[in-house]
């Protein structure tokens, strides 16, 4: 079995997450922008790639960390998606979904959720952590 995900931060950064039964796991770091309607441009600064720990929660074995110069350019939708119950608060209704044209991390669906999230969910960041201002070091 394989799992893929995206994360997109407010402020332009993001990564995507590719782990397996197998205990692989690699968490790409990427800046994120729209150069147009429908377009998304994905550009990698970091990658740490190794094997997930029995908790799942973050990398056990890194087997490597360092830049990732990928670009991504690809269009994308965001299709369907059912509001929650107004009856029910928290209570969620069918996620919207992300179609991408170029494949992350071997998937081009995902679902489309949004919930807070911020740089500390990335598995990656107890291996590099994220500086306080982006750009600043090679792994923001």
């Amino acid at each position: 079995m394989e799992a893929s995900a995206l994360v997109f931060l407010p402020d332009g950064r993001g990564w995507s997450r590719f782990e397996s039964f197998s205990s692989e796991l690699s968490v790409g770091r990427f800046h994120w922008h729209c150069p147009g309607p429908g377009l998304l441009e994905l550009r990698y600064t970091w990658r740490v790639d190794g094997q997930w720990g029995p908790d799942a929660d973050g990398f056990a074995v890194v087997e490597h960390s360092g830049p990732d110069g990928e670009l991504i350019r690809t269009g994308y939708r965001v299709d369907g998606g059912t509001p929650p119950p107004s009856a029910a608060p928290g209570a969620g209704g069918a996620p919207a979904r992300l179609t991408l044209d170029h494949p992350v991390e071997l998937a081009r669906a995902f679902a489309h959720l949004r919930r807070p999230v911020g740089p500390a969910d990335d598995p990656s960041a107890a291996v590099l952590p994220y500086p306080q201002e982006p750009g600043r070091t090679p792994g923001s």
